[in-house]
């Protein structure tokens, strides 16, 4: 009895084995694809690509990790012995995806699976973008649909909240929508693992160019090798084109896999089950996408800094220095190594020396320095021009008074008027760590494309962290800061309309041409149409474009519990959260992202919500492509 059962099961396996058999046989040499008879087994319902690749028998991982495609688990290896194999053995799941490069294999007759209805498949395992579909992502209306039937607008998607992690989240869903870095990143894939160096900008000064070839080649720099990507950037990019894929099996995405590249790399300074302040995450996470990314201290020397660094001048009045003093690196004379302890105005983040704490006060770079003794209460100063990747803004303290009905009132301040610190007059007054009074004066020499701005509202003493709840009203578009710049070089003024119409069809294409819109000139026939077309760019929209005026394109709030007071009773840090506020241009429409839930929202109420991290764009960058 037991012998007729096995021939039995001998049986069944050779009738299997010969339907696979004949399968690949009606393939032909010319055709590309190779069939698998169990492709009708995949249950899509189960397949979930957002976790780390890690065996589920082993707990191994690596870059040989499949998922089968019959329940969606995770296993290890193709090989006889290894988990894979075994699992299609024992329960008969034959379909399996490398997790890594995308192929698809028949477990346990080991052969590449290639037919066209696994594109879904792929396209949901490494997402991957053409370039006219990034130059139309944002005008992009339709609703995708997940394999469950949900309805969702690519890019406006939540993340799932792994514990405490929603400042996490709300820093992604606000960074994915910085357009330049964005389009950076869906330009890239799965395979994509070096990165070229950004060049260096050609407004910087180069090498003399002599009559003598030989020379020149001496003096030519040769090509930068290219850079291996960090684990953190590749997971940062993953997760962004996940966000804009319109083939996903679900409507959310997990930032599983991010999370976990940001506790290796900060050493789980940030982990799950932590709350922490999102200003110091993001300066933390800006310097760790520039360094993964091969950039160096040079201007533009990566995305980040392209799009996100300034410039600021700093004018630091020294107070007396006490009579004994052993630590002369402390010393507040010395702005290279000297920390501000209370709310710096500038994060920089191009030390790449540091441990990578995300603390402010990193190490600058001296441009002048005058110092003058006195017999005042301020001996010396210095002024010390440094770049930031964000500016971080005091919100003045006010009182809370009670209304009639015995509710709070949440005092308000304007923009305009937590800004007066770069007003280049006032004076701050911070305390270093040697104990030595200093007084600041911030002047804004150069601002970047997109600048992002942090209010500082937490306040921590020796008991307890206090939040400040003052609400900064802020306008969503044509925030102007040219009261606040005061760039070395003085803008030539622009040509009139009178002179315009003045100029010659080669005036008119050279005027053009330096301000980047070739394209109006190749749309205009007749020069009656290139001179109206030139007319109402320079004296119309250049105008805007050359101010420092800047449109919101992401507002981070921190929430927190009604009870939660300014008593220190409850932390409002921990007991709070984040969430996001982005736009899509084409409707004008805001959403309010906070981890799942995705809402829509009135422009009014962000400009009067509690905000707590702001990103602006400016509008001249509307114009150009600054992700090349």
């Amino acid at each position: 009895m037991m012998s007729d059962n096995n021939n039995d099961n001998s049986t069944d396996d050779d009738d299997a084995r010969k339907r696979k058999s004949d399968a690949i046989s009606t393939t032909t040499n010319n055709d590309p694809t190779t069939s698998c008879p169990y492709l009708d087994t995949i249950q899509r319902s189960l397949l979930d690509f957002d976790f780390e690749p890690s065996c589920s028998v082993s707990l191994e991982t690596g870059p040989h990790v499949y998922c089968c495609l019959v329940c969606g688990k995770f296993f290890r290896g193709r090989g006889k012995q290894t988990p894979a194999y075994t699992h299609s053995v024992d329960e008969g799941h034959f379909v399996f995806v490398h997790l890594s490069k995308g192929t698809f294999h028949c477990l346990p007759d080991n052969y590449e699976i290639k037919d066209p209805s696994l594109a879904d498949i792929s396209a949901a395992l490494h997402p991957t973008f053409t370039e006219p579909e990034i130059q139309s992502i944002d005008y992009n209306t339709g609703l995708a649909r997940d394999f469950f039937g949900r309805r969702y607008l690519p890019g406006y998607v939540g993340l799932s909240n792994a514990g405490k992690t929603d400042y996490i989240n709300s820093t992604v869903q606000a960074l994915a929508h910085v357009k330049p870095l964005r389009d950076y990143f869906l330009r890239m894939n799965h395979t994509d693992v070096f990165v070229v160096p950004t060049q260096q900008p050609s407004n910087h000064k180069t090498n003399n160019i002599t009559h003598n070839n030989d020379n020149n080649n001496n003096k030519r720099k040769p090509p930068k090798a290219p850079h291996r990507m960090s684990d953190l950037v590749r997971n940062f990019g993953e997760l962004v084109r996940k966000m804009w894929s319109d083939k996903r099996f679900k409507s959310n995405v997990d930032p599983h896999m991010l999370v976990q590249a940001i506790s290796r790399t900060s050493k789980k300074k940030f982990q799950v089950g932590q709350q922490a302040e999102l200003g110091e995450f993001m300066a933390w996470f800006l310097n760790q996408l520039h360094i993964g990314l091969g950039g160096t201290r040079k201007p533009e020397s990566s995305i980040i800094y392209k799009i996100f660094q300034g410039k600021v001048e700093v004018v630091t009045k020294q107070g007396r220095r006490p009579l004994v003093s052993t630590d002369t690196d402390e010393m507040a004379g010395d702005p290279a190594t000297a920390r501000v302890e209370v709310n710096p105005a500038e994060l920089v983040a191009d030390d790449h020396n540091s441990k990578a704490n995300g603390k402010n006060g990193d190490k600058v770079q001296d441009k002048e320095n005058s110092t003058s003794f006195t017999g005042n209460e301020w001996d010396e100063m210095s002024t010390v021009e440094t770049n930031f990747l964000q500016l971080t803004l005091d919100i003045p303290e006010k009182p809370l008074f009670r209304d009639e009905d015995g509710g709070l009132v949440i005092p308000q301040e304007p923009l305009v008027t937590v800004m007066k610190k770069f007003d280049g007059v006032s004076f701050s007054e911070a305390l270093t760590r040697s104990g030595v009074t200093q007084r600041k004066r911030y002047r804004l020499v150069e601002l970047p494309p997109y600048l992002i701005l942090h209010l500082a509202r937490f306040k921590t003493n020796n008991y307890s962290r206090e939040k400040n709840p003052t609400i900064v009203a802020f306008p969503v578009k044509n925030l102007d800061l040219g009261s606040y710049t005061f760039p070395k070089n003085e803008r030539k003024p622009l040509p009139t309309e009178n002179e315009v119409r003045s100029m010659d069809v080669k005036e008119l294409r050279a005027i053009l041409k330096e301000h980047g819109r070739d394209d109006i000139a190749t749309k205009a026939v007749e020069k009656s149409d290139l001179m109206e077309a030139t007319v109402d760019f320079v004296c119309k929209s250049l105008p805007d474009l050359l101010a420092d005026k800047y449109d919101l394109v992401a507002n981070i709030t921190h929430d927190s519990p009604a009870d939660v007071g300014r008593e220190g009773k409850h932390d409002p840090l921990q007991e709070g959260s984040y969430k996001c506020h982005v736009q899509h241009k084409v409707s004008n429409q805001w959403y309010e992202i906070q981890d799942l839930h995705v809402q829509e929202t009135m422009p009014q109420l962000i400009g009067v919500s509690e905000s707590y991290l702001l990103i602006f764009e400016r509008k001249s960058a509307q114009q150009a492509d600054l992700s090349r």
